[in-house]
């Protein structure tokens, strides 16, 4: 089909055979990036000098990016990001004379984008630290996302995740909601930049050298994100029978649950601490993007409540790696308490009900909606969910998301809408480190009313996909073994 071969053009130029004919002219691929980067800066300068409500600048921001990914990758990859071609050239996805062209291409898209807006609103735009904030604090979080960005990118065009007989068809929506994650998280902080172009383009007629100092800043991230590919992915440099029948070692797993919580962990944190009003939508993002990343190492769980679950049906997870992935996913959850917490300068919030509820009403609130999630996990994510010839679905992360965006909302002037015990445990912790202990009752309260909605879930699971359990049901979890499916002799 068309979208087949779009997405086989993806693997190629993005994440997979660079060594493969390419579909289009060098010249082709330049100018998709060129057109996609130049629609995505001139975005960033439009919400910005248009005043774009908080609410929504940042999603148009990210829905610009996802949709010319899906545009422009059929041509050239879609990278749009000069951050995201260097760590391709890095991963060897691609020529060295490729990357520099596209950089180029990049770069005066920016810059073309920069002098259309500043000539629509005869204004400029700049870059560097919001008020309050200093220079360490916006490069660190500039560095962390994007690494987070190309990470996802990387992850979401491998050869495991998006396989040539099979190639996704999230890829897009993934990479842009990494910007929804960072955007409100950090862009407090930074103002939420994430790529090198973007950087030069509001800084080309204010703030050159600011703007160079981030771009310095996003290259670390992207090396960053190829350190971690590596470590995530060691198939990537297999082929044939041997990748057909690779299986993630524990290790391998462990770092993909502790990388997926510190991301979401922080993302709360970030936004919690910047007075975002889209704290939940945040957090769906961060999450919908690293399952999609990382859904094929270890599940994707990010949330001990969703491993216990898991267990507990007896889907996807072993009950001898249940306590490695706790502790991965706590390790994961109290970093990232204490990093919000520096990036803030000391400043931190702390769990329990809101002003006017009691108690019980929180944990009520955390069990519901943390079984609502581990539930959609269950039954997205454990088993294909589909009938159809495909051997997953491509819904599944964006339905956990958007479990999170339901709960976060619902119970979020409650409970605060944790859903996860990392998530309280990083708060809690976080907190301690400045507060004492005045508030330390609460993350226990907090972890067992996530756990039992975990509980829950399993037993509702149980229950409503009985079919699931019937002697004669085929395999139908979304990550089976590859040779589980037929496909190693092929």
């Amino acid at each position: 089909s068309a979208l087949q071969r779009a997405l086989s053009v993806y693997r190629i130029i993005g994440g997979l055979k660079a060594s493969e004919p390419m579909p289009a002219s060098l010249p082709s691929s330049a100018l998709a990036e060129f057109l996609g980067t130049c629609l995505l800066v001139f975005t960033v300068g439009c919400n910005l000098l248009g005043e774009t409500s908080a609410e929504w600048a940042v999603t148009s921001i990210a829905c610009t990016l996802m949709v010319m990914i899906y545009a422009t990758a059929a041509i050239s990859g879609g990278h749009l990001n000069p951050s995201v071609t260097v760590a391709m050239l890095l991963l060897k996805k691609m020529s060295p004379g490729r990357a520099v062209t596209y950089i180029a291409a990049q770069i005066g898209a920016g810059i073309v984008a920069s002098m259309a807006y500043t000539v629509l609103f005869q204004e400029k735009t700049s870059v560097g630290p919001s008020a309050g904030f200093s220079w360490w604090q916006a490069c660190a979080v500039e560095t962390i996302y994007t690494a987070m960005l190309v990470l996802v990118v990387a992850c979401v065009t491998c050869k495991r995740n998006n396989p040539e007989d099979q190639p996704n068809q999230f890829y897009g929506l993934a990479i842009g909601f990494v910007v929804i994650a960072g955007g409100y998280g950090a862009g407090k902080i930074s103002g939420g930049a994430f790529n090198p172009a973007v950087a030069v383009g509001l800084g080309a007629f204010s703030s050159v050298i600011d703007s160079l100092w981030y771009v310095l800043f996003q290259i670390l991230g992207s090396l960053v994100a190829v350190l971690f590919f590596r470590a995530l992915r060691p198939e990537e440099n297999l082929t044939g029978t041997d990748l057909l029948e690779y299986e993630p070692r524990l290790v391998n797993r462990m770092l993909s649950e502790f990388t997926g919580t510190f991301v979401l962990v922080l993302t709360v944190g970030l936004n919690v601490l910047g007075s975002s009003s889209a704290t939940a939508w945040s957090a769906a993002a961060a999450l919908l993007s690293m399952v999609y990343a990382l859904g094929d190492v270890s599940g994707g769980h990010f949330n001990p409540a969703v491993s216990l679950a898991v267990v507990i049906s007896g889907k996807a997870l072993a009950m001898r790696d249940l306590v490695p992935y706790w502790l991965a996913q706590a390790a994961a959850g109290v970093m990232a308490g204490l990093i919000y917490t520096a990036l803030y300068s000391g400043t931190t919030f702390s769990l329990g009900p809101k002003a006017g509820y009691t108690d019980s009403a929180a944990f009520l609130l955390e069990f519901i909606f943390t079984l609502i999630l581990c539930h959609t996990v269950l039954s997205v994510a454990c088993v294909k969910g589909i009938t159809s010839p495909l051997s997953r679905n491509n819904y599944f992360g964006l339905a956990i998301g958007g479990a999170v965006v339901a709960g976060g909302f619902a119970a979020g002037n409650v409970s605060g809408g944790c859903l996860n015990p990392a998530v309280s445990l990083g708060i809690g912790v976080a907190n301690m480190t400045i507060d004492g202990t005045a508030n330390a009752s609460y993350i226990l309260g907090y972890c067992m009313a996530g756990l039992c909605g975990g509980l829950g879930a399993a037993l509702l699971f149980f229950s409503s996909h009985v079919r699931e359990y019937t002697p004669k049901m085929a395999d139908r979890r979304l990550f089976p073994p590859r040779t589980d499916l037929g496909l190693a002799s092929s």
